[in-house]
């Protein structure tokens, strides 16, 4: 029996049929020749790319460094290195050993002329950010203490002596609740015997009691030792007096800069015998006003 002829359009050889061999040969060449291509272009842009990267990596290498690239082969296919190469043969030459030694001692000579004045400048600034900061948490502390416990015309009471237990007793009642400190100790000062109290930022005040009131000198470098108007500064706190002698200039509210017997005049600041603020003097009391008429900044005729 004959077998039956294939018909077109149906079964294996269907044009239609996925498994058509002669349909999926030509498939299959197809997708090779797309494949090929798309080799070809991206090995080709993986070539252009890295030869691109390696010419930019030459140049950057040629660059950097201080000899000149002298490859005639490169000069001449590249014009820009062969300018540049033109332009590095007329270099100046580098310095001297006694050039560079001769700059260097003079900005030593420029050192050593600005740095103890940048460093006084600092000292400074420092001394007075501590001595307002001070300024202001101690009378804030007065200021509290006045609220809870009175008009401070009774927080001293006349013809007393104050021993160091008294002055101590009497901080821990009008100050301490008020005003964070560390450790309270006794001290002497100006001849006489104190408590000194340590505050958080490391500096330190002595504190005294007599009839009028208090006397409180600040060290703002935290030390009794060093004297002089670059370390302590002094402050006096004055109750009120009805019947003191109204034509010498007197604190009168709360701690203020040390003033007593006081003229009025800036002059006076410097030129008072025993408070007055200047080269060589032993009390000194008179620099933390002249301080705080400058708007709390040392001036420049401060003889710091």
């Amino acid at each position: 029996m004959q077998s039956p002829s294939p018909q077109v359009g149906a079964g294996r050889y269907s044009v239609d049929n996925p498994n058509n061999p002669i349909k999926s040969k030509a498939i299959q060449e197809k997708r090779s020749r797309t494949n090929l291509w798309l080799s070809a272009m991206t090995c080709g842009w993986w070539n252009a790319s890295k030869y691109v990267i390696a010419h930019l990596l030459r140049d950057l290498w040629i660059a950097s460094s201080q000899a000149p690239r002298n490859d005639e082969k490169y000069l001449l296919s590249n014009p820009i290195p062969k300018i540049r190469a033109r332009n590095e043969g007329k270099r100046k030459a580098a310095f001297t050993l006694a050039e560079v030694l001769i700059t260097l001692g003079i900005i030593g000579v420029i050192a050593a002329m600005t740095l103890p004045v940048l460093i006084a400048d600092y000292q400074k600034k420092v001394v007075e950010t501590r001595l307002i900061a001070f300024y202001s948490k101690i009378n804030q502390a007065y200021r509290m203490s006045y609220a809870e416990n009175g008009d401070t015309v009774y927080w001293v009471t006349d013809n007393k002596t104050y021993s160091y237990e008294e002055m101590l007793d009497w901080l821990e009642k009008y100050i301490f609740p008020y005003m964070r400190h560390y450790d309270a100790w006794e001290c002497t000062a100006e001849g006489q015997v104190g408590v000194c109290v340590t505050i958080p930022d490391g500096s330190l005040y002595w504190f005294s009691i007599d009839k009028r009131g208090q006397d409180v000198i600040y060290f703002p470098n935290g030390t009794l030792e060093k004297t002089g108007p670059r370390h302590r500064f002094q402050f006096n706190f004055s109750k009120r007096i009805a019947d003191y002698d109204a034509s010498e200039k007197q604190s009168m509210d709360f701690l203020d800069p040390y003033i007593f017997g006081w003229k009025g005049t800036r002059e006076d600041l410097f030129a008072d015998v025993t408070h007055g603020c200047r080269k060589g003097c032993t009390n000194c009391g008179y620099c933390t006003k002249l301080i705080q008429l400058n708007g709390w900044e040392i001036p420049d005729d401060y003889p710091w």
